[in-house]
């Protein structure tokens, strides 16, 4: 196939069907001078994923389309299968495009469950991974390729890479392998974030399925099965130990004055068992059938307090589900005090004669929910993350148990919206044995403030992720360890999330404030590849990538392979240019 043979599609994507055409595309770039980039499911910010022009204001995670540009942005779905190659070894060779579970957000309609990696593997073979993140919505291409990771210091996904077939910068193909290449071959491609070529398979070392049995319990700091702050005694480990200690865990934190609590979700592998029958885990507290569409209401409006047309859409979105969140907010009314009564007038103006009619009565209303917030939140994070204590139908302090089949059950986000709990987030490694300094200079700095609505800025109205991931040799990993660091023993993350309805660029609004605190602090730390990371501009005047560059011991080993791997720099979007500080490299070129 030649590459003039590839035609656009109308969504503006390239849509290469074999890896003969994914190669076509890479030399139409490479001879025409265009960009050329792939993405996935569009879990990573938008500049991360697509070629050039891409602005801040765009730079947002479920970015569906791409820009409007002579550049190349392909999407994989019509390139998702995957074949055994060895059956003793359990090797399975997957297309890029494959995803780990099903893409609710697919603008194709095509992923499902039973096209999926993981489905497959489990049903066909009783394979599966070591481990998995919160969502299994990616494809395996864009899941490795940003250094994703689940919850887990004891497994990881890095164990199950075995290979990557790549197309470099110029359609060449080559493969690196754990067996057959150079370490350094290895762990420089495998986590490159689009850089080193387009990745066209990927082969996986299997395990044996597993089922998973665990808990969730949700509690004040105090009553936590974990010393958040402390170093821990003989009844409650310390953060670092328990991270250490448990095979998969997350924590989510809500460090929101007058609503403190932890949520403890933990589980570990059981063998599987014949008639096993799975109790799924349940993420929506007391209100499982409207909590996402009352958060997101709630989340649209307090984000958007200056500017409240942008709630409309969510309002529209949401109206056949009106009528159970304003029974919602009626029987808490009496709890909610001024707001409940705003939100049962607003949301039955809504139902009554439209949703203009309800913003327009919202309005002059939002002065009053500014000064109300600090002292709302809580109560409302009450209703929708209850203490084990209060949640009806159970005994007090009783956690919730579930037991499930490990692909289906670790991703325990997997239930969540995209639509209507849009979630974006920055997300930080650092060094494990840091995890005790670094729960205190958070909780410090959002204690401090005698003001509570600067104390609510500081948290935000949104929870924060905390768990862990093990050491690994890949270069660009987040959690790359020499074996003689800090990093030697693993990561502890941090995932402060941030409703995508809201107002601002977190980048710009909220983020820096967390980024400079742990700089200020001498803390060593490293960002997720594909998430939210400080602005920088030509120059770096605010020391960005040279900050970024002293975490990475491999930092120009990698650079040095990127401009071998890509000469013409078809890969090289203005937005990694930044990120490396690669503002001398020339833009690409048409070949004569």
């Amino acid at each position: 196939m030649t590459p003039n043979e590839i035609t656009i599609g109308a969504d503006g994507f390239y849509h290469p069907a074999s890896e003969e055409e994914l190669i076509a595309l890479v030399k139409k770039a490479n001879q025409e001078g265009l960009l050329l980039r792939v993405r996935g499911s569009v879990h990573s910010v938008a500049c991360a994923i697509y070629t050039d022009p891409c602005t801040e204001d765009e730079n947002h995670v479920e970015k569906q389309t791409p820009p409007d540009t002579d550049n190349l942005n392909v999407m994989l779905d019509q390139y998702r299968t995957f074949r055994v190659v060895d059956q003793e070894q359990m090797l399975v060779e997957a297309d890029a495009g494959i995803n780990l579970g099903i893409d609710p957000s697919d603008p194709t309609h095509t992923s499902t469950l039973e096209n999926s990696l993981l489905y497959q593997l489990w049903n066909d073979y009783g394979w599966t991974l070591s481990d998995l993140g919160g969502i299994t919505h990616q494809t395996v291409s864009g899941f490795v390729s940003t250094g994703s990771s689940g919850g887990s210091l004891t497994y990881s996904i890095n164990e199950n890479l075995y290979a990557f077939r790549m197309i470099d910068g110029e359609g060449n193909v080559y493969e690196v392998s754990r067996e057959d290449t150079s370490p350094d071959e290895f762990n420089a491609v495998a986590l490159s974030m689009g850089l080193l070529g387009v990745i066209s398979k990927i082969t996986f070392k299997c395990i044996p399925t597993f089922n998973i049995s665990g808990q969730e319990a949700i509690t004040t700091y105090d009553e936590a099965l974990v010393d958040l702050f402390g170093n821990g005694s003989a009844e409650r480990p310390s953060f670092e130990t328990f991270l250490t200690d448990v095979e998969y865990t997350r924590l989510v934190w809500w460090p929101q004055r007058g609503g403190e609590r932890i949520i403890v979700w933990q589980c570990q592998r059981i063998a599987p068992q014949y008639g096993f029958r799975p109790v799924h885990y349940q993420e929506f507290g007391n209100y499982p059938e409207i909590s996402e569409v009352a958060i997101s209401i709630f989340y649209t409006i307090i984000g958007n307090l200056d500017d409240l047309s942008a709630a409309k859409p969510k309002l529209e979105e949401s109206f056949d589900q009106l009528e159970g969140v304003l029974q919602l907010f009626l029987e808490k009314k009496e709890d909610l005090g001024e707001f409940g009564k705003i939100m049962a007038d607003v949301l039955t103006k809504a139902l009554e004669f439209g949703v203009d009619a309800a913003i327009t009565l919202l309005i002059p209303l939002a002065p009053i929910i500014k000064a109300l917030l600090p002292d709302i939140f809580p109560i409302v994070l009450g209703i929708f993350m209850p203490l084990d204590s209060t949640k009806k139908g159970m005994q007090k302090g009783e956690p919730q148990s579930f037991r499930d089949y490990g692909w289906h059950g670790l991703p325990m986000d997997g239930q969540a919206s995209d639509t209507l709990v849009p979630t974006e987030f920055t997300e930080i490694w650092l060094p494990i044995g840091r995890t005790e300094e670094v729960m205190n200079i958070l909780n410090n700095y959002f204690t401090e403030p005698k003001s509570k609505h600067e104390a609510l800025r500081r948290t935000g109205t949104y929870a924060w992720e905390l768990y862990g991931a093990g050491p690994t040799d890949i270069w660009m990993s987040p959690s790359y360890s020499n074996g003689n660091d800090e990093w030697k023993d693993g990561v502890f993350r941090i995932d402060p999330y941030w409703f995508a309805g809201n107002a601002g660029n977190p980048a710009e609004v909220f983020y820096p404030q967390l980024w400079d605190l742990l700089r200020q602090n001498n803390i060593p730390y490293r960002l997720h590849w594909g998430k939210y990371q400080p602005i920088v501009t030509e120059g770096d005047p605010d020391g960005w990538v040279a900050f970024f560059k002293s975490q990475y011991e491999k930092w120009d080993d990698f650079l040095a392979k990127r401009a071998e791997k890509d000469p013409n720099n078809i890969f090289l979007t203005d937005y990694w240019r930044n990120r490396f500080g690669l503002w001398d490299m020339p833009k690409p070129s048409p070949k004569s």
